[in-house]
């Protein structure tokens, strides 16, 4: 199996952007991602004085930091300017001048722990154990000035600058890894980082030498012969190269990402017989069922309303030219036909499961869910035994958000699988952009469905990431969704706002919680733009 890397060009763009970028707290905030990944939170303390924290700040500070690849390197308490501040590295200026292994042990303790006026915003010692510190409960005020957000594609990238992949992966994949290896909360996701797409992630079947990194931050200036020195030190009595690199965790951890293969559905689908897939509008439900409806022989797709009936479902009595007959309802048909072909698939899609009386339309035929049950039905005189075989699957599709009908009880949903389809940012950060990159679209409807969940209490009540998927915009090249901006307002004046508008039930006040008052006056052009940016920072 070949090995991916980064590729020099990504790593390079990543490189101008940290170094051309204006982002304040930049000491501050590269000592809080070292912290945030030996464990500190703002609940539980945590004892420095601990090997494992001690380990971890290693660790954090040398994915950070670490300018070299021989660990010898790293271990050498003599060594100088083996690492450097990823966020200040437009300059040799103010950076540590220990090695990274010194560094980490000591200075850095010190200047966290040992009286930085700054960090006593930050973190708060046990008034017992002065070892024992966490994070204050109003931490995140100290970076209220932030002159912009982190951009996330950039730092997640250079994180993994020196990492070997066994395929190549997505952006929002390196991004979940990122944030996993820094134990960030949802809040502080939000707070910190932008999706906003910066560079163009690309993919190498060869690494990129750590010298070529060194070369673009330049000698520092007390040590003007540092480069050529240093040239060839990574590679010194190894006989594979790949073999320094780390190697790229969570393929195989299924919370890294929420996003989920057509196969893995198909397998539990196999398994479950039948399930429901439930969730807020426009969170590929309805797209997930029609993909696993393509590797079915024969598939039928109903949609239940109010109206739906037993009779429509399985069937009965109909008065036809003044003669009265047994009709069979379209589930007893399909059934029929999966009965009596064995050897084919069959897949029963049943869209807004819940907008019919299941109870009633289902009947009697609710004790064949068990699988393995039979149930004896007549029509026209003639009866049947019915099952369902193993080669009839059901899906049903659910809107949580419907306040228009009523539950399913209990009966039907303990026969189903319920898997939960919610928003996925992910999706959006992969396959969806702005012509001209004015701003995140996933950061937009992420803090547009945070502020939804924490106004309404009700985790229902947010907008599907689906909606953002229209064909209309589709790029035939790449599959890619790239809106124009004018489109783009349009589609949030005209459809975002107005489920905005009905969630909250038309109330005012609930409405600027939401959104703010700029973006309810259909805005368009740089108006739209300025007032989404200005939303995106407060």
């Amino acid at each position: 199996m070949t090995d991916h890397y980064i590729s020099q060009n990504t790593i390079k763009e990543s490189f101008n952007i940290l170094t051309t970028s204006e982002l304040n707290y930049d000491t501050e905030f590269f000592y809080f991602l070292i912290l945030k990944h030996a464990g500190i939170d703002q609940y539980n303390f945590i004892s420095v004085a601990d090997d494992q924290f001690k380990n971890k700040i290693f660790e954090a500070t040398k994915m950070l930091a670490w300018l070299f690849l021989n660990d010898e390197n790293s271990k050498d308490k003599k060594a100088r300017n083996n690492f450097i501040n990823p966020f200040h590295m437009s300059s040799w200026e103010n950076q540590p001048s220990e090695s990274l292994r010194l560094w980490s042990a000591t200075r850095l303790m010190n200047n966290i722990f040992g009286g930085g006026k700054q960090w006593r915003n930050i973190v708060v010692s046990n008034e017992q154990d002065p070892n024992l510190v966490k994070l204050k409960h109003d931490y995140l005020n100290f970076f209220d000035n932030m002159q912009s957000k982190f951009p996330l594609d950039v730092v997640s990238i250079w994180l993994f600058r020196f990492t070997k992949f066994p395929q190549e992966v997505s952006q929002s994949k390196i991004n979940s890894n990122f944030y996993d290896f820094f134990n960030f909360f949802p809040n502080e996701k939000e707070f910190f980082f932008s999706t906003k797409k910066n560079v163009t992630l690309t993919f190498s079947d060869s690494p990129t030498d750590p010298a070529y990194i060194r070369e673009l931050i330049g000698n520092p200036p007390k040590n003007p012969d540092w480069l050529e020195e240093n040239r060839n030190v990574d590679f010194v009595n190894v006989s594979n190269q790949s073999d320094i690199y780390n190697t790229f965790q969570g393929f195989n951890n299924s919370q890294a990402t929420s996003i989920k293969s057509e196969l893995y559905y198909k397998n539990l689908l196999e398994f479950a017989n039948q399930a429901i897939l439930m969730g807020p509008p426009g969170t590929s439900k309805s797209y997930v069922a029609s993909n696993l409806s393509n590797s079915f022989d024969c598939t039928k797709r109903i949609q239940f309303h109010p109206q739906y009936s037993y009779q429509d479902f399985i069937g009965g009595k109909i008065l036809d030219n003044g003669k009265i007959s047994d009709e069979k309802g379209e589930f007893i048909t399909f059934l029929e036909q999966a009965i009596d072909n064995p050897t084919d698939s069959f897949l029963l899609i049943i869209e807004e499961i819940n907008r019919a009386n299941v109870s009633q339309v289902f009947g009697e035929l609710i004790q064949l869910l068990d699988r393995g049950e039979v149930l004896s039905l007549g029509f026209n005189g003639k009866s049947r035994n019915y099952s369902l075989p193993i080669n009839l699957k059901i899906i049903g599709t659910m809107n949580t958000t419907d306040r228009t009908v009523g539950r399913i009880d209990y009966a039907i949903k303990r026969r189903f699988y319920q898997i939960y389809f919610g928003p996925n940012y992910e999706i959006l950060v992969d396959n969806v952009t702005l012509k001209d990159n004015e701003f995140s679209v996933a950061d937009l409807l992420q803090k547009i469905n945070s502020n939804l969940v924490a106004t309404l209490n009700n985790k229902e009540m947010v907008i599907g990431h689906a909606i953002f998927l229209s064909d209309r915009v589709k790029n035939v090249v790449d599959d890619k969704f790239v809106w124009s901006i004018s489109n783009f307002s349009d589609l949030f004046n005209y459809v975002v706002v107005p489920i905005i508008q009905d969630y909250c039930n038309g109330n005012t006040e609930l409405i600027n919680n939401v959104i703010g008052e700029s973006l309810q006056n259909q805005l368009q052009g740089d108006d739209f733009v300025n007032a989404v940016n200005e939303y995106l920072t407060k």
